[in-house]
């Protein structure tokens, strides 16, 4: 098969993503050399442009790949070279992103995941080549895995989803992604405080005294809602579109708006199903439902989980059962814990809580009492995590987990085999009150994630291990 280079739009964006990079080194560079002329400021950003642009063509020339009828093979490198032999029958997930500059090119970028994938990035990345290209690995991929498996495989959709414009606005607008917005805003006013003299914040801190009251409740309700919009906006363009393509062993989904996400994966990496709740979708009877792969091509804002289904309604089951078939019936009845494990729950909240209502209070008087707002939002943590909290067995090979953590509930449906290990555990003071706590470990991309279900009954903690391990 011939080497092929890729698209030549990965020069411009390898170029651009040096220049970027190298933007530090010029600043650096600026604060130590103070002391000379313009002309020789100006030459050395005119060398570290030139480094920049000629490191980038060197890096380009030299990346290469090819597609025989075995495997993809990528050579890539300029001082350690590299090369990477993927047979498709090892392909596990392929995801395809094209950002809207791509679009008018025709182009797009690859990562490929196998089952021996290690670390955060994907095994293979093809940053820029053609949609005729990434059709042909599709194929050839489609057809390896096709040659495994003997049943009837067909290229048509078995069963699809989409998501119509009422429920991505209703997906957006129940979605608490103002709260981790409103804690970036916190850490960039830290930044700026660092950087800022002290002076011109104290000039601002003076004129901000001198403004009534109503002035600046309107101004903090106004970037309450500055935030909401960015998050509601955040949400719509990054779901735009979206759509659920099951195809005979395979999940495909596709969404975005200023870049297109096509994940493909296998049905076989699922690890586990999570059907997630903020307070107000339970209000709201709403659902989303998100798959915890044995992969890392699932996004990042979604705790590295595929979205399957971002809103649907509480009686989700018979929405969900034509993608993933061996969900249960019916909602399934819970083991809850009891009324003294709830109020140890909260207790547990409250003294976290109190840590800082104390600093700020001894700290930063008068206002730092405002922090003993914290203690009833403590407390609302405490009842909501222990009304959540539960566990069942739905089969002799499923296992269904509850939890409420941050006012989000999320449910759990977890096929035995996939439990990479069970434990339970006991301080001193739980073994007098036959409290324990049960923790599962899943696999969760190249890592792990654990459940736990805390002071259930030690009784049904070890019942639910003799499951395990039956």
């Amino acid at each position: 098969m011939t080497v092929k280079h890729l698209h030549p739009l990965a020069l411009i964006q390898m170029i651009w993503q040096n220049l970027i990079n190298t933007l530090i080194l010029t600043l650096i560079m600026i604060g130590l050399f103070k002391e000379l002329d313009q002309w020789q400021y100006q030459a050395i950003l005119g060398i570290i442009i030139f480094l920049a642009i000629i490191t980038a063509v060197i890096k380009y020339w030299w990346f290469t790949y090819e597609l025989d009828e075995q495997a993809i093979t990528i050579h890539s490198g300029i001082i350690f070279r590299q090369q990477i032999h993927i047979p498709y029958n090892r392909i596990q997930t392929l995801q395809l992103k094209q950002w809207f500059y791509m679009k008018p090119f025709n182009v797009l970028a690859v990562s490929i995941e196998t089952a021996g994938q290690s670390g955060s990035e994907a095994e293979g990345q093809l940053p820029v080549i053609a949609k005729r290209i990434v059709e042909q690995l599709q194929q050839r991929v489609t057809s390896h895995r096709n040659e495994q498996d003997t049943s009837t495989s067909s290229n048509k959709p078995n069963a699809i989803y989409h998501i119509d414009w009422a429920d991505l606005n209703t997906y957006a607008l129940t979605s608490l992604g103002i709260i981790p917005l409103l804690v970036g805003l916190g850490w960039l006013y830290n930044q700026l405080d660092d950087m800022i003299p002290q002076k011109w914040l104290d000039q601002v801190f003076s004129q901000a005294s001198r403004l009534n009251l109503i002035f600046i409740i309107s101004a903090s309700i106004g970037i309450l809602i500055f935030g909401m919009l960015i998050s509601y906006l955040i949400i719509i363009q990054r779901y735009f579109h979206f759509q659920l393509e099951k195809r005979d062993d395979q999940l495909v989904t596709e969404k975005g708006f200023f870049q297109h996400n096509t994940i493909t994966a296998s049905l076989n990496r699922i690890q586990a199903i999570v059907i997630q709740q903020t307070i107000i979708r339970q209000w709201l009877k709403l659902a989303s439902v998100q798959v915890i792969l044995a992969s890392s091509a699932a996004d990042k804002e979604d705790q590295n989980n595929l979205v399957m289904m971002p809103v649907i309604s509480q009686h989700h089951y018979d929405q969900i059962r034509p993608f993933i078939p061996w969900l249960p019936l019916s909602d399934p009845t819970y083991i809850r814990i009891s009324q003294k494990a709830k109020w140890l729950l909260i207790r547990n909240a409250v003294a976290l809580a109190a840590i800082p209502v104390v600093a700020l209070a001894i700290f930063f008087r008068p206002w730092g009492w405002l922090g003993l707002l914290l203690l009833p939002i403590a407390v609302g943590l405490g009842l909501y995590a222990g009304h959540n909290m539960g566990v069942a067995v739905l089969s002799p090979q499923l296992l269904t987990v509850q939890d409420g953590h941050l006012f989000k509930r999320s449910t759990y449906l977890i096929p035995k085999r996939r439990v990479q290990a069970m434990t339970i555990s006991q301080s001193v003071w739980m073994k007098r009150t036959h409290l324990a706590h049960l923790r599962l470990q899943l696999r969760h991309g190249d890592s792990s994630q654990q459940i736990e279900v805390r002071y259930l009954p030690v009784q049904v903690a070890q019942s639910l291990y003799e499951w395990y391990q039956s």
